[in-house]
């Protein structure tokens, strides 16, 4: 896969970065919408996306899964720190 996502801060627009090939998308932002995002940012790369998820310009599928394990998303580890 040649681009990459990630979860930036709740005010950050989402963007592209082209010299590192990053899309940027606010952290929070709901799990359908972040694929609608992804899915119009590379729409406007001109790569064209399949009915269901998002693809790279190379065809790979888009990882749009979070970088942060479910054991740090705790509310014990929220609330009481790791």
């Amino acid at each position: 896969m040649c681009v990459l996502i990630r979860f930036a801060p709740p005010d950050v627009p989402p963007t592209f970065d082209a010299d590192r090939r990053v899309i940027k998308i606010p952290q929070g932002t709901a799990p359908a919408h972040t694929v609608t995002l992804v899915r119009a940012i590379l729409s406007e790369l001109a790569v064209i996306q399949p009915e269901l998820g998002a693809v790279c310009w190379c065809g790979a599928e888009v990882d749009l899964t979070p970088r942060i394990p479910n054991q740090r998303r705790s509310e014990q580890v929220v609330t009481h720190g790791a």
